[in-house]
């Protein structure tokens, strides 16, 4: 009887640890409960998910260079915004994207996002990804040089802007920036050999808008002309300035003279004013006048103090043609242009250099003046 009630108590003090147990144990198939516990079937892996196509990539691209396109300068902190947001999908074209151009775009997008955040390093290896991408075309070399100068990695930066020369050799500000860097390197032979470049090519461009044949027609085609002024926009020194005034009072063709009007513009020295003003007052072509009125706009807006003397007397008109008589020509002025000594102080080749930074460049691969990307090709 006594070991009954035992066993009775035993029982009634395990009942609820057993309870408790059987979930347990039915999970594991034990117990006394019949019921199969069914279970579950393996699951199928999911399969990767199929890569996103060049087309889909250049659409985030364009997203993500739109957004650093509409940042104002007053948003210091945009870049390191749209990097933290963007950053991992932008990476993502520059890696994974087909088209070597698109891929390069993106790696100079994330390059001006990182050298807008002041993280130098960064940049450089993506515009040299960039560069190593499209290593014929001298756009993303000319970011990556302007990088790496303004990172003061001069003997770095000095192969990679002379490869730009080679690319253009009629681009000013591309001799500018090679002799300055070299310079700075300390490379003076090739910094004056930069400079000498420099010089030849200047005084070629303006032969280019001024010579004429003996029969009084001009030497080269009217859009190589217009070429040639447009080339002369990095040349802000005086002997330049007055063959551009000399061009544009000999110029027969509107398309010229509004190149040549042009380069005055964006040039913006303070003695093109009145020039511009007598000649819009008597300038018969639409759009010639409009690129009057807007290079003096420019000139009003932010004028740099480099005067001109006037514009000199075209050989091959009467004496007092045009307004001017032979005494208005400035002494060693004429259709070849001014050499070196004409130069107003602070220009010129050792004042003229592009500055090294990729939103002033162009760069890149040629959305060069927004600092962005060129569009995918």
């Amino acid at each position: 009887m006594r070991t009954s009630r035992l066993i009775g108590l035993v029982v009634r003090a395990l009942a609820p640890c057993a309870l408790a147990l059987l979930p347990l144990l039915a999970a594991c198939g034990g117990g006394t409960d019949a019921r199969t516990v069914p279970i579950a079937a393996k699951a199928e892996p999911k399969p990767a998910p199929a890569p996103a196509t060049d087309e889909a990539l250049a659409g985030k691209y364009l997203e993500i260079k739109e957004r650093f396109a509409a940042l104002t300068p007053e948003d210091k902190a945009g870049p390191g915004r749209i990097l933290g947001e963007a950053g991992a999908e932008l990476r993502r074209v520059a890696e994974t994207a087909g088209d070597p151009h698109l891929r390069a775009n993106a790696s100079l997008l994330l390059g001006t996002l990182y050298e807008a955040t002041g993280d130098p390093r960064s940049a450089i290896s993506f515009y040299r990804q960039a560069a190593s991408l499209l290593p014929t075309e001298a756009a993303p070399r000319r970011v990556l040089a302007m990088a790496l100068a303004a990172d003061k990695q001069f003997a770095a930066a000095l192969p990679e802007q002379q490869k730009v020369v080679e690319d253009d050799p009629d681009d000013l500000e591309a001799w500018l920036l090679l002799g300055e860097v070299a310079v700075k390197a300390g490379e003076k032979d090739q910094a004056t050999q930069a400079y000498a470049a420099y010089e030849m090519r200047r005084k070629g461009l303006i032969d280019g808008i001024t010579l004429k044949k003996p029969e009084g027609t001009f030497t080269l085609p009217p859009d190589q002309r217009a070429a040639c002024a447009r080339a002369l926009i990095p040349a802000r020194d005086n002997g330049t300035a007055i063959a551009l005034l000399y061009a544009l009072e000999i110029e027969t063709e509107p398309a010229v003279r509004a190149a040549i009007v042009e380069a005055m513009g964006t040039q913006r020295l303070a003695g093109y004013k009145a020039p511009l003003e007598a000649k819009l007052a008597k300038e018969s072509a639409q759009e010639v006048k409009e690129a009057m009125i807007w290079a003096l706009a420019e000139i009003q807006r932010d004028p740099l103090d480099a005067r001109p003397g006037p514009a000199p007397l075209d050989p091959d008109a009467p004496a007092g043609a045009a307004g001017h008589v032979p005494g208005d020509m400035a002494a060693g002025t004429g259709p070849a242009g001014q050499g070196a000594k004409d130069m107003a102080a602070g220009t010129g080749p050792a004042g003229q250099a592009a500055p090294a930074d990729a939103k002033a460049a162009t760069p890149g691969a040629a959305d060069a003046a927004a600092g962005t990307p060129p569009p995918p090709r």
